[in-house]
């Protein structure tokens, strides 16, 4: 047998080294098997799968838009109306970039316990590997960070879900420090926050306006920095436009130097990009996390692109505000250097319709319509709103409080009112305490909970002819008047099937959530 060409070995070197840096499944493509795909996304085989099974066959419009960008590691905002997906667009991109089983490569942050168990049970499901649990929940507020750490440490899930207090108190566990945002206090006592950061490929904001934006901030924008820099605070004399002139020694801005982040999500991620730029100016471990930021390859350029770390915001309200605190998060320039995806990818009309709003034109969507109820006063809200859910007899409806009142006080009233009425939280598995679990088996018991209560819901208000009989529609033509179950005739059983199933939720406990379409 002749030994190899060195053309043959050429070839075959560029082949494996082709394979290895597009990280594709080299065995389906020898097998001649064509990798699967999700619009133009290449994905695993088992999230290909778990997609085929759910039915989802085809991408909406905003993962079409933002999927593959994001694959590429782009930092971008995605802007998109409530329900078209947003979740998936931004999940699954970036799990096909993730290593099966390298610990914290990918953090969500979003704003409540709720919504977290929904992200990490989506990540469940879209990524499944061998019954290993993909997501930890960092959302327990009455846990110590250092007890936070370890079990994240013995968890070793490659996402991390979190909420804002949480996550800022194990930043500062990690960095050793409460001054997170000092990249001197972090490179001498953060080297655990160090090596989190450089395992990090991805930071995902869910409803970024509620963990970016201030109420101060949204309405007058950030605090306005001193004009002479660091001179203005480091020393009592000011350096202006005009020269240096001294400064009024009472002022005491001239020597303390202004946070640049308030809020604890912002705070968390500059100290993350800070940690990030540190690891990568150390020589061998800034090279094996070169990512694709847009800052070029000195320090200056790794600074300006957030240290190479990939940092995607999702929201349905996504304004001017929201933009100019992601560009200052990242250290960019100008707002132009991070993109707002949208549907159409075509910027806002100069002319918005009636409920239109933020950067994309975005407004509600049509299957949502708006209808009111007067009551005589705030204290009765209620009490009108379940004379409203006993005339609609939904078999089952969402109601919200705002988030300075108290869920009990609105259960009282619609139990009182003869109403199903159950906290959201409480049916999620969440303590009031702020203990949870890190896993999203909380989610998933919601979900069976839901489908069952409406399964025999619906099953009894179809109920609806003489004999008896009970009669379903199927929805595919077929067998649409075939008996199912008999009508219940009497008994407790049968009242508490009249009775409409009620959610009570706080605004922000609520927000993002997706119960399945099956809420009324």
């Amino acid at each position: 047998m002749l030994p190899p060409s060195p053309l043959s070995c050429f070839s075959l070197t560029r082949l494996l080294v082709a394979s290895a840096a597009s990280r594709s499944t080299i065995r389906l493509a020898a097998l001649g098997a064509p990798l699967p795909v999700f619009g133009d996304l290449p994905l695993r085989p088992p999230t290909a799968t778990a997609l085929a099974t759910a039915g989802v066959v085809r991408p909406t419009a905003i993962q079409q838009a933002a999927m593959m960008r994001l694959y590429r590691g782009e930092s971008a905002v995605i802007h998109s109306a409530t329900g078209s997906g947003k979740t998936l667009a931004y999940l699954l991109p970036l799990l096909q970039r993730l290593h099966v089983s390298k610990p914290g490569q990918l953090l969500v942050v979003v704003p409540s316990r709720e919504l977290a168990l929904q992200t990490a049970a989506a990540v469940e499901w879209a990524w499944p590997h061998h019954g290993t649990q993909r997501a930890f929940l960092l959302t327990a507020t009455s846990s110590a960070a250092v007890e936070l750490a370890e079990a994240m440490h013995k968890a070793a899930c490659p996402v991390v879900v979190a909420t804002p207090r949480p996550l800022l108190s194990l930043v500062r566990h990690l960095a050793g420090t409460d001054r997170i945002y000092s990249r001197r206090a972090i490179r001498i006592d953060g080297e655990e926050l160090i090596n989190f950061a450089s395992r990090l490929r991805a930071v995902v904001l869910d409803e970024a306006d509620a963990l970016v934006l201030s109420r101060q901030i949204a309405i007058s924008g950030p605090p306005k920095m001193l004009r002479g820099g660091r001179a203005a605070w480091r020393d009592p004399v000011k350096v202006g436009r005009g020269g240096v002139r001294k400064a009024d020694s009472n002022d005491p801005a001239l020597f303390e130097r202004p946070e640049t982040f308030t809020l604890p999500v912002p705070r968390s991620v500059q100290a993350l990009i800070n940690a990030r730029i540190i690891a990568a100016g150390r020589g061998s471990a800034g090279r094996s996390i070169k990512g694709r930021g847009r800052g070029g390859r000195g320090s200056r350029g790794r600074e300006k692109g957030g240290g190479n770390l990939q940092l995607v915001a999702c929201s349905a309200t996504v304004s001017y505000r929201l933009t100019a605190e992601m560009t200052r998060l990242l250290a960019l320039e100008e707002m132009a250097d991070l993109p707002v995806i949208t549907e159409s990818n075509a910027p806002a009309p100069s002319k918005r319709k009636t409920g239109e709003r933020g950067r994309g034109a975005v407004g509600v969507p049509r299957a949502i319509a708006h209808s009111w109820a007067p009551v005589p006063s705030h204290a009765a809200k209620p009490e009108g709103a379940a004379v409203v859910i006993r005339a609609i007899a939904p078999p089952a409806a969402l109601y919200f409080v705002r988030d300075d009142e108290s869920v009990s006080t609105a259960l009282e009233v619609l139990r009182a009112a003869g109403l199903d009425a159950r906290a959201l939280h409480e049916t999620l598995g969440l303590a009031g305490d702020g203990a949870t679990p890190h896993s999203a088996s909380g989610y998933f018991e919601l979900q069976r909970t839901i489908q069952d209560v409406l399964h025999k819901r619906r099953a009894f208000v179809a109920c609806s002819d003489d004999t008896g009989v009970a009669s379903i529609s199927t929805g595919d033509g077929a067998d649409d008047d075939a008996p199912v179950a008999p009508r219940p005739t009497g008994g407790s059983q049968t009242e508490e099937l009249k009775v409409p199933w009620v959610l009570v939720s706080s605004f922000g406990s609520a927000r993002g959530l997706d119960l399945g379409g099956e809420v009324d």
